[in-house]
């Protein structure tokens, strides 16, 4: 908005056609800011209210993918103040927020021993924590366009410098390898795009996302799905973009007509 600062209680009287969302994280990429935006009578990009909180719980999320026929890593869910030493897997394991993004309370965890202070990290985000498989293999993401009819754009596979790709190489260019596109053969390129459309489609996206898997033993598996990507100079989704010659500018164009093709629910 002119790149002034405006109170979210004034959007009503502000003549504004389309909200473009570039908030992430809690009230900005959970449903939070879309629903306002639904209560005041302001068409907005991405994805409603119902997909956006789904995306951002990965305990609901997960077992709408596995009803859906996809594959996503095993996990066990651990509320707040409840410690254990027992993993229904073997070691090493992640432990994460049920609720965040961006890696944020993440922690790897090599023994029963760090257990409980990675609980208490992921605690301090969310009252309920994430025990999750370490799957070692291919981490690939796929950018997805369009409301009814999406469409993917190209594989992009990352490979992190540290030992995951948490905040830091999010946002960072020097700490992961960037590859487009995914170095994975036609048949599970074609698998990948296919359980992207899945996820997308089974949270009720709309607009743009990112769905990120991992491959391993040929199997893809679903992670999360993003619903507001990150869309800096160094982010994902431009790369994957621009490799099918779509500009930033055009992919921001994009956007914002799949925003106003749309009706909010």
């Amino acid at each position: 908005l002119n790149n002034k600062k405006y109170s979210l209680s004034q959007l009503s009287i502000i003549n504004c056609q389309l909200f473009f969302i570039a908030m992430h994280g809690p009230y900005g990429e959970d449903g939070t800011v879309q629903g306002f935006l639904e209560l005041v009578g302001v068409l907005y990009t991405g994805s409603g209210v119902l997909a956006s909180a789904l995306s951002m719980d990965k305990i609901s999320s997960r077992k709408l993918f596995t009803q859906a026929g996809l594959n996503v890593p095993k996990y066990q869910v651990v509320e707040k103040g409840k410690r254990t030493r027992k993993v229904r897997f073997g070691w090493p394991v992640f432990v994460k927020p049920y609720n965040q993004g961006s890696s944020v309370g993440a922690s790897i965890v090599k023994s029963s021993r760090e257990l409980n202070k990675a609980l208490k990290h992921a605690w301090r985000y969310s009252r309920l924590a994430l025990i999750e498989e370490y799957l070692k293999g291919v981490e690939i993401t796929c950018p997805i366009l369009g409301n009814k009819n999406p469409r993917t754009l190209p594989l992009v596979e990352i490979v992190p410098k540290k030992p995951f790709f948490d905040f830091e190489a999010k946002y960072s260019e020097r700490l992961c390898d960037e590859i487009v596109p995914a170095r994975i053969g036609k048949v599970l390129t074609r698998d990948a795009q296919d359980a992207a459309v899945v996820a997308y489609q089974t949270l009720g996206c709309r607009g743009f996302a990112r769905v990120d898997m991992i491959i391993k033993d040929s199997k893809v598996y679903v992670l999360e799905v993003n619903t507001i990507p990150g869309l800096t100079p160094v982010s994902l989704f431009p790369k994957s973009a621009q490799a099918t010659g779509i500009s930033y500018q055009k992919l921001l164009d994009q956007i914002i007509s799949l925003g106003l093709q749309k009706e909010n629910p």
